[in-house]
C-alpha cells in the first residue's frame, strides 16, 4: 500500500511536466498579401492596406477551422491585404513586418507558422520584401519549426523564398474560385504534418515564361489540362500536393516566371517530387505557344465596332491595360472617350477613378449638369483628362460615400459612366447594385479588368478583350522590361529550354 502512495505521489509530481509536453500545438498566423506592379508610377501606401490582428483574423475562416477542429491553439497575429497596385511603401512594410516579428518574440513555444500570403508582394528598396520577412522569422524560430503558406497563383515566390518555407499551396483556378479552399489546404497540410511527425520537402521547376492572367486561364485549354492533374499528383506515394504558378508578368523582376512546385512528405521522397515538377513544367514550356486569349480581341475601336454585332446582348468590355485588379491606376479615360466618339448608345463606363470629379459631382447634386476634366490624374503616362460636360445621376449614400466605395454616376450622350473615389473594380453584380445600375440594362459594359471575374464571367452573354495601353498591357513585348531573367518566353521566342536540366 505504502508503495502505491509512493507510485501516486510520483505520478502527480511528473503530470503537470508531461501535461506541458504532450499539451495542444500551438500555429502562429501572419500575412502580407499584396500584388505589386513594378509599372506601375503609384505607390501602396499603408492607407491602402486592410488591417486585421488578434481574435478578428480568425472570425469566419475556414481555414482556422481546419486547425480548432484539430485542437491546435492559434495565435493571430498581423494579416495586411492591399488591393492590387504600384509597390509597396518600404515604412509601411517595415511596420507591417516588424509588428509580426514582435509578436512571434512574444508567443512563446510554438510548433507550426501558417503565412498567408499572395505571393507578388514588392517593396521600395528590397530586391525581395518576402525573402527579407521569411528569413527574419526564421532568425527567430530557427531552421526546424514548419511553415506553410498559401498563395495566389499569380505569385511569383524566388528559390530563396521557396528553400525557406516547408510547405506551400496555390490557387488552382484563374478566374479565382478556390482562396478559401486553397488556405484550409495549406492548414490541412501543416496539421497532418504535425500529426504525424513529417518533415515536408519542396521541389520546383522556374519555366522562364511570361504570361498574363489572360492567357493563362485555368478553365480553358491548354492549361485546363495540365491543372486538371494536380489532385492527382498530389495523391501520389510520398507527395502531398502540387501547385502551377502561373507567374505575375507586370513585375519586372529577376523572379518573374511561371513555375511548378511540388511539396513531399519528406526529403526520402524528394526524387518522386522533382520528376513531377519536371513532368508538368514540360507540359507548360510545350504549350507556350498555346496559352492565348480566350475571348475575341483588338483595339477599343475595334471591339466597339464589333460589339455591334451581337444585338440584344450586353457586351462586356475589358480595358485591359487600365486593369485595377493587376495594380493599374483606373483613371485612364481612353475608352469613355472611344464610347463618345463612336457615339455609342445605352454604355455604361464601370468606372473610372477620379476623387476630385467626383467631389465635383456631389457638390452639384443629383439631376445638376457640371463640367469634368475627367481622369489622366494618376496615369500621367497613358491617360490624359478628358472634358465632358455631364449630367449627375446618382450619388452614393453617406454610409458609402464615407468609405474607399463611394461613387457617383453621370450621363453623357447616352452614356453613363461611374467615377469612384478610391481604385477599385466592378467585379460583382453587387458592385452594379451599389450604384443603382442592373450591368445587363446595357448595350455595353466596359469594366478595368482583364478577364472577368466568375460572377461576371457566368452571366456575360458576350465578353471582348480591348487591348488598350496601360501598366497592365497584354502584349510583354511592349513592356520595358530590364530586369527579368534573361532569356524569357515571349521575350525571346526562339530560345530553348529543357526543365530535366535545371
Amino acid at each position: 500500500m505504502e508503495r502505491f502512495f509512493l507510485f501516486l505521489l510520483w505520478g502527480l509530481f511528473l503530470f503537470p511536466a508531461f501535461a506541458a509536453k504532450t499539451g495542444p500545438k500551438r500555429v502562429l498566423t501572419l500575412g502580407i498579401r499584396h500584388e505589386s506592379n513594378t509599372f506601375s508610377t503609384l505607390i501602396t501606401r499603408e492607407s491602402d492596406f486592410q488591417v486585421t490582428q488578434g481574435a478578428n483574423v480568425l472570425k469566419d475562416q475556414p481555414w482556422a477551422d481546419i486547425f480548432r477542429k484539430a485542437g491546435i491553439e492559434l495565435i493571430p497575429t498581423l494579416h495586411a491585404y492591399a488591393w492590387p497596385g504600384g509597390v509597396v511603401d518600404k515604412a509601411a512594410f517595415e511596420k507591417f513586418k516588424n509588428e509580426i516579428l514582435e509578436e512571434i518574440k512574444k508567443a512563446g513555444k510554438l510548433d507550426g507558422i501558417y503565412m498567408d500570403m499572395h505571393g507578388a508582394l514588392s517593396v521600395q528598396g528590397y530586391p525581395d520584401a518576402q525573402v527579407t520577412l521569411i528569413k527574419d522569422i526564421r532568425k527567430l524560430v530557427g531552421r526546424d519549426l514548419l511553415i506553410s503558406g498559401s498563395f495566389d497563383l499569380h505569385g511569383n515566390p524566388s528559390p530563396d523564398f521557396v528553400k525557406n518555407i516547408d510547405i506551400m499551396t496555390a490557387f488552382r483556378t484563374a478566374p479565382h474560385r478556390d482562396g478559401a479552399e486553397t488556405k484550409a489546404r495549406a492548414a490541412q497540410m501543416l496539421t497532418d504534418a504535425l500529426k504525424y511527425g513529417w518533415k515536408p520537402h519542396i521541389e520546383w521547376v522556374e519555366i522562364p515564361i511570361l504570361v498574363p492572367g489572360e492567357k493563362s486561364i485555368t478553365e480553358v485549354e491548354p492549361l485546363h489540362s495540365i491543372y486538371a492533374q494536380i489532385p492527382e499528383v498530389a495523391e501520389k506515394e510520398g507527395l502531398l500536393d502540387a501547385s502551377i504558378f502561373a507567374g505575375y508578368c507586370w513585375a519586372d523582376l529577376p523572379r518573374s516566371a511561371m513555375r511548378v512546385v511540388v511539396v513531399a512528405k519528406d526529403k526520402k521522397y524528394s526524387w518522386e517530387a522533382r520528376n513531377e515538377a519536371v513532368r508538368l513544367a514540360q507540359q507548360i514550356w510545350d504549350k507556350r505557344d498555346q496559352m492565348k486569349l480566350d475571348v475575341p480581341s483588338g483595339s477599343i475601336d475595334e471591339m466597339i465596332r464589333q460589339s455591334g454585332e451581337y444585338k440584344g446582348k450586353t457586351v462586356f468590355i475589358s480595358d485591359s491595360g487600365d486593369n485595377t485588379t493587376a495594380g493599374a491606376p483606373g483613371d485612364n479615360p481612353q475608352v469613355l472617350e472611344a464610347l463618345l466618339r463612336h457615339k455609342v448608345q445605352n454604355a455604361l463606363m464601370a468606372g473610372v477613378v477620379d476623387l476630385e470629379a467626383l467631389k465635383k459631382c456631389v457638390e452639384a447634386g443629383v439631376g445638376k449638369n457640371v463640367e469634368l476634366n475627367l481622369g489622366g490624374k494618376e496615369d500621367h503616362i497613358f491617360g490624359k483628362p478628358l472634358k465632358i460636360h455631364a449630367r449627375v445621376l446618382f450619388i452614393s449614400p453617406d454610409s458609402l460615400m464615407n468609405t474607399s466605395r463611394g461613387a457617383v454616376v453621370i450621363e453623357t450622350e447616352k452614356v453613363k459612366t461611374v467615377i469612384l473615389k478610391a481604385r477599385r473594380s466592378f467585379i460583382e453584380v453587387k458592385d452594379f447594385r451599389e450604384v443603382g445600375l442592373n450591368p445587363l440594362d446595357f448595350s455595353i459594359v466596359v469594366v478595368k479588368l482583364g478577364y472577368l471575374y466568375p460572377e461576371l464571367r457566368d452571366i456575360a452573354p458576350v465578353h471582348l478583350m480591348a487591348l488598350t495601353s496601360g501598366f497592365c498591357n497584354l502584349d510583354m513585348r511592349n513592356l520595358p522590361f530590364k530586369n527579368v531573367r534573361r532569356p524569357v518566353y515571349p521575350l525571346d521566342p526562339e530560345m530553348t529550354w529543357n526543365p530535366a536540366k535545371q
